[in-house]
Formats: C-alpha cells, structure tokens, sequence
C-alpha cells in the first residue's frame, strides 16, 4: 500500500506543530549512548530523540496534559491547576490505544473504534477498516468529530507523541519563525537526568525534556504568550501561567500485552461509521433574548411564553431565505386564526440596513410576516444560528422542539405536521433526538467488520491480448486517475498525495504539475476524487473534494479555485459530488452528497443553491442521469435505497432493484443511444442478510429492474478512496464496465453485465480510468507503482 505523506498535516498541529518537523529520517541509535558532555549541540540531541522514536516498535507512556496558573485578585491569588488525558500505546505498524481529552481511540490493526465523551453522541461508538499502517492523517480522516476533539478538544493540541511515531518530515520547520534550538543546562524529570532544547519563537519558549539514556520525550513546555489572552478573556489577569505535557512513565519498545489493543463497546452503544450528531438545542430551554419588534414592541422569551414561536432568521441579501420566506408564509396564513402560534420573521442585518429597507424587501416579496431586528445578536447566542435560513421552533414552555438550517423547499408541507403535533400537547425534539440514538439499521454493515482483501497474485487476461503502451513513475502516491473526454481526448489528469493534480499527454509525459490552491484551514482540506464537465460557452470546471470532509472545492481549467463550499464546515461530512447540467439550460450544477441529516444538495459553480433534498440521509453515491425521459440523478443512502431525484431536487419513489441492498451506483451512457445505462454495487444477499465486503455489481434498468449481476472478490480494498468503477469504449463501440477489485484485480464487464476478461494487477489500484489515447483505446490504471496505460485487444 502506498502511503501518502502529506507536509499539510504536520504544519496543522496546534501547538505542537514544532513537533512534525523533527522526523528527520536516517538517524540510527548507537549500541551505546554518549554522556551527555559528547552532545552539545542542540539540532544533534533532537535528530537523536527523532531517530529513538523512528527505530522503536513500540511506546508507551502515560501522559497528561496539565495547565496551571494563578488568578489575580482582591485577596489571595487562586491557584488553577486543570489536567487532560493524553496517553498513549502503540506497536508497530497499526495498533494503538489513545486517550487524549474527552476521546479514545483503540485499534487493533483490523478494526479502528473510537468513543467521544460528548452528550451529542455519548452512545455512539466509531467502526472502520483499519488502515494497514498508522498515520496521524488517516487517524483523524476516520471522523470529522474525533479529528476536531483530537485536536481542539484542549489546550495543548493533537496528541504530538503521533507524528514523532508515525510521520516522517525535515528538522528544517522546527525553525520556522523562531530562533535556532539551543541547549539549556540539564534537569531531572522523575528522578531522569534530561537534556533540555529551548526554542524561542514569537509566540514564547517550546522547551523539549529529552532522557539523556534513551532520548524517550519526558517533558514538553508549551509557549503562553498567546495562549495567555485566551486565559486573561475568561478569567481575567493571571500569574504563573505554564502549559505542559507530561509523558509519565514513557517507554520505548515496551512490551505491550495484547489486551491494550482490545475495545469493549459501552453496553447499549450504535456502531457507526461516522459519529453523527444531532441538531443543536433540541430539548433545551432557549436562553434570554431579546428582538426588536418593527413595529415597536419588544420580543423577549417572556413575553412570548406559552406560545409556540417558529422563528425564522433571515436577512436582506440572503436569496435562499427570500426562497423559503413564502413558503413559511404559507404556513402562517393557514394558522393566522391560531392565537397559539406564533411567526417571527428574525433579520439578522446590521444597522446600516435600515428598518424601510427591511420593509421593502418584504413588500417585493409579498409577506407579511411579523418581523423583528437582532440588535443585540441574539441569534448567535443562545439560538446558535450560524447560517442562514435557520428556523427554531420554540415550545410553549420555552424549549427548542426543531432547529433547521438549510433551505427545504418542502417547508409548507413538512411543517404543519410538527405545529400539530405540538398543538396536540406532544413534544417534536424526542424523535429527532431517538433517531440519532436508535441502533445502526439493519442492513447496515456499521456494525460488521470488513476486512481489507489480500492481494491477488499477478495474472495475465484469459482471453485478451494487453501489452503495457507507457508507464509513468514520476508520482509519489498516485490516485484516482480523471481521462478528460470531448475536445480534450487524451488529457489525463491524476491525483497525486491528496494535493497535487499531475496532468500527463497520450505518451505518459508530464505535462503540468498542479499543486492545488486549497484553503490553509480547514486541516483536512484535500481532494481524493475530481469530477469534470464543460458548459453550454464552453468553459471548463473541475470539482474536487474527498469522502468524509467537510467542503468541496471548484477550480477553472487553469486550476484557480472559484469556490470552496460552503465556506465554513459544520456537518457530518460530504460523501459525493456530480457535476452536470442537470436542468437542461447549458448552465452546470454540482449536487452534493451528505453524511447525516443534510441530504443533497445542488448549488452553481459560483455557490448559488439551487435546492436542498433532505429526505435522503446519510448519502453514500451520487450518479448523474441523461435522456430525455430520466430523472437527472440516483442517489444510494445507508438504507440500501436507490432515490431517483429530478431536476427541481424533489425525490422519486426508490428503485425496487429486487429488493436488493444498493451501497454505490455509476451511470454512463455506453452505446451512445443519449441514455444512460447503470450499475450498481451492493451484497451479495439481500438487505436483511447483509455479509460485509462480500459484493455483487449488479446492472439496473431505468425502472429499478436487476439486469445481471457479476459477483466481487471478497473484502474492501488497502485504498479506501479508490472509486471503484469507471467505464468507456475500451474494446467496443457498445462500451463496457470497468471494475477495480478490492484484491487488485481488474474485471472488464460489457454493457449487459458479460464477463469480458479480468486479470490481477498484483498491486493496491489507487485509481483506474479508460482513455482515448491519438485515437487509441487504453485502460489506465495508478498504484504505488506509477501511472500506467495498457492496450487490450481480442
């Protein structure tokens, strides 16, 4: 498995980032170790420490986090000591138990699980695939949650005994913006003699306690300077101010008892593949808040009480609340005999918008809905409204029964059933609230364990000729793999460290390198797949983005990013994006997949949203359609369903697919008839005797009806964002199927599902592609060992 190193990693961990940088490769221990007079330069005791941690096989220690200070007073100076967990067990290459904050990461180099001591998914338990060697990187792709708490989830940052262990990176940014590693005279931490290297750098001294025997890491002092302004803002002026981790009891190739790496489940928890958390404030009480009535009066949480109050914050300039405003209206025209309800239409709008402006924009609109003004910014606390539209329906009793914050064009039909509810007495929040705490559904396999197929030994096709046309070794960690079609046949573009899109010609020569302009924050800003298309004028998008993070990327042909959506990440994770015209105006749209409670959504390449599905949770493939008579998109869910979605974002009634569980789909119109022909993957058996990683591809008519089925070698691939099928007229003009196994087989299909050939690459695929290469039909296919095109004749 090729492995990528990714330097983004390393320059994102706060504050311990200094640490990245000292995984100098190379370095070897001696048998035996200098007194301390032989080493005084400082650089030469950190590459020791680097190389002590490169050899080990294993470490462990018992660390912990501890922030101490003194509050400055009238009277005596209180003292404030706080500790975290931070340790750490680890053997190599991919087993480890980690308790850092309020997290736990266990894994026993099959299954990686992860517990977060946090009230919005205290039952949930995290299950994936463990990967087949540990990285910092792949440790927090695992979950958006766990990555956050991991590394904001207290004062020192991301567990730095990670990348001493696991990363490899130069000595050089250790010196970025400070001053050079210099040694101070040497202390004692539990009675060990330490050597101590002082860093001075802008925001204060990073001071390194190293054991002077077996350069283990004892001690670490963090710098304060700008850590102390976070403190003073809370807790006003303070005195001895210090923040350290302490590595209690660190060992290296310590022997580890097996049963460290086991995890037990707490009783009644959900095994998930990703933590899914709940709307904020359902069920609590709504703090204090006071609006400013157009009209006048005041809004407070008073003097609404015993009212259902449905809010709805918007502001002039946002078109999707100007969207979804009617339909609200709507609502309260069909309840404006109720003295029960209430409808307040909340404008977040700063001063400058003047009270006639508001007025304006809702005459333009036709509302006449009760408006207020947030002079005192109370939607961000306490009703935590972070985008707009958002919609918080209070009870009579002042708790929050729903809080939404995204467009639903289905507002005027979706909310009267939940204003009945609460008029009949009964809470909303409680289902919402048990759906997220409600066991994995079956037919899931979140709660099975998968296992990562062995490598299948290399073998030739049984019926084809193929000969090897070019072989390109000039990628570090090669990807999925993008063949550009239309005018621009024989571009080849692929994915190289998660960053950087390597573009080749028809002989497999570098053209370009683009290293992709992607946002410094988030950490997980990365691309694993791209999607391509040309509009109507001609011009060219490409959108890339990865499984599990929280925003997508749009790029012009140039490689200049146009957008990144949406601006700020809050939600579970976006799974898969199309791009395509799917209204038919020439325009393209990018429709984008959810984990959780976010469905679907389309957007334009500039960022305008089109329309919002929410009935499809926790999306796990989207596949756009052509033809005249199609829905324009399939979307598969974690409940096994394919969800046909037409053009204005509205659901169709699933396809029956035989009652067939359905985890991905592909679309490609093979024969060039202007329909698209589709393939899906799911189990072998159906939904209610699912068997993990053990899969059919399977051929479904436009009406949902199965067509064939090829059966797949067992288990998930090494390469978790390998995309597994692509399609082209690799031998015929019918075209076929291309389907990468997750042994590293390749099974070439045709359009009706008939085994072609396959053959064994011998090699974890990280990508496969069929191009049009000076009018020559080749399979391209990436892996650790190059890019590479090869030919295949009858």
């Amino acid at each position: 498995m090729c492995q990528h190193r990714n330097r983004r990693v390393a320059r994102g961990f706060l504050p311990a980032a200094l640490l990245l940088a000292l995984l100098s490769p190379g370095c070897r221990r001696t048998e035996s170790t200098p007194a301390l007079p032989a080493l005084t330069s400082a650089g030469e005791v950190l590459e020791r420490m680097v190389a002590a941690y490169h050899e080990a096989d294993s470490y462990q220690d018992s660390g912990q986090v501890r922030l101490h200070f003194k509050k400055r007073g009238d009277g005596p100076n209180q003292e404030v000591n706080q500790d975290w967990d931070y340790s750490i067990a680890f053997t190599r290459p991919n087993k480890l138990r980690l308790h850092v904050y309020q997290s736990v990461v266990v894994c026993d180099g099959k299954e990686l699980h992860a517990a977060v001591n946090l009230d919005e998914v205290r039952r949930q338990v995290l299950a994936v695939q463990a990967p087949d060697k540990l990285t910092p990187q792949n440790i927090f792709d695992s979950d958006p949650l766990l990555s956050q708490v991991l590394t904001q989830g207290g004062a020192a940052g991301p567990p730095l005994l990670l990348p001493l262990l696991l990363e490899e990176a130069a000595l050089e940014p250790v010196l970025e913006g400070g001053e050079k590693p210099v040694l101070l005279p040497p202390d004692k931490v539990d009675g060990e003699d330490c050597y101590r290297v002082e860093v001075k750098r802008p925001d204060g001294r990073l001071v390194f306690w190293i054991d002077q025997k077996n350069f283990v890491l004892r001690r670490v002092e963090y710098p304060t300077d700008d850590f102390r302004k976070g403190v003073e803002e809370k807790e006003g002026p303070v005195t001895e101010l210090s923040l350290t981790v302490e590595c209690s009891g660190a060992k290296l190739d310590a022997k580890i008892e097996p049963a460290a790496f086991q995890f037990e489940a707490p009783e009644g928890s959900r095994l998930v593949q990703q933590f899914m958390v709940p709307p904020p404030l359902l069920g609590q009480r709504i703090g204090d808040f006071t609006f400013r009535g157009i009209d006048g009066n005041e809004l407070t949480r008073e003097s609404l009480a015993g009212k259902i109050v449905v809010f709805d914050f918007w502001a002039t300039w946002c078109e999707p609340c100007l969207k979804s405003l009617p339909n609200l209206q709507r609502v309260a025209d069909h309840y404006k005999d109720n003295d029960k309800l209430v409808f307040v239409a909340v404008s977040v709008d700063n001063d400058e918008v003047t009270d006639d402006a508001v007025r304006e924009k809702f005459a333009e609109a036709k509302l006449s809905l009760p408006i207020a003004r947030d002079p005192n910014v109370a939607a961000r606390q306490p009703f935590l409204v972070e985008s707009l539209p958002t919609m918080v329906i209070v009870g009579p009793d002042g708790v929050v029964q729903d809080y939404e914050n995204v467009f639903d064009p289905e507002l005027a039909e979706s909310l009267p059933p939940k204003l009945e509810k609460l008029l009949a007495g009964e809470n909303v929040y409680e289902e919402t609230l048990r759906q997220y705490a409600e066991p994995a559904p079956s037919g899931s396999a979140s709660n099975e364990s998968v296992a990562v197929a062995s490598l299948a030994e290399r073998s030739k096709p049984e019926k084809l000729d193929m000969s090897v046309l070019w072989t390109c070794r000039e990628l570090t960690s090669p990807g999925n793999v993008l063949a550009v079609d239309g005018a621009e046949q024989g571009r080849l573009l692929a994915l190289d460290n998660w960053q950087t899109v390597v573009e080749l010609d028809a002989e497999g020569q570098v053209v370009a390198r683009h290293q992709l302009d992607l946002p410094k924050q988030p950490e997980e800003a990365v691309v694993s797949y791209l999607r391509t298309a040309v509009d109507a004028q001609g011009q060219r998008y490409f959108v890339g983005s990865a499984n599990g993070v929280q925003q997508l990327f749009v790029f012009d042909n140039h490689w200049k990013r146009v957008l990144t959506y949406p601006k700020e990440g809050t939600h579970p994770g976006i799974t898969d994006v199309q791009l395509a015209d799917l209204d038919g105006d020439g325009a393209l749209e990018i429709a984008i997949g959810f984990w959780g409670p976010n469905g679907v959504r389309c957007i334009t390449p500039g960022g305008e949203q089109r329309w919002v599905n929410k009935s499809c949770e926790n999306v796990l493939r989207l596949a756009s359609l052509v033809g005249a008579d199609a829905t324009k998109l399939l979307a598969t869910t974690a409940q096994g369903a394919v969800v046909p979605i037409d053009e204005r974002g509205t659901s169709r009634k699933p396809l029956a697919a035989d009652g067939r569980f359905i985890q991905l789909v592909f679309t490609a119109d093979l024969d060039g008839d202007g329909a698209s022909e589709i393939c899906v993957i799911g189990p072998k058996k159906a939904a209610g005797e699912v068997q993990p990683g053990e899969n059919v591809a399977m051929g479904l008519s436009a009406g949902g009806e199965v067509l064939w089925q090829y059966e797949l070698p067992t288990g998930v691939p090494a390469n978790g964002a390998l995309e597994y099928v692509t399609s082209g007229q690799l031998l015929s003009k019918a075209g076929e199927w291309v389907i990468a196994g997750a042994d590293g087989s390749i099974h070439i299909l045709s359009a009706d599902g008939q085994l072609v050939d396959r053959f064994n690459t011998g090699v974890a695929l990280g990508g496969v592609a069929v191009a049009q290469l000076n009018g020559q039909a080749a399979l391209i296919i990436s892996s650790p060992e190059g890019v590479e095109a090869r030919t295949l004749r009858q």
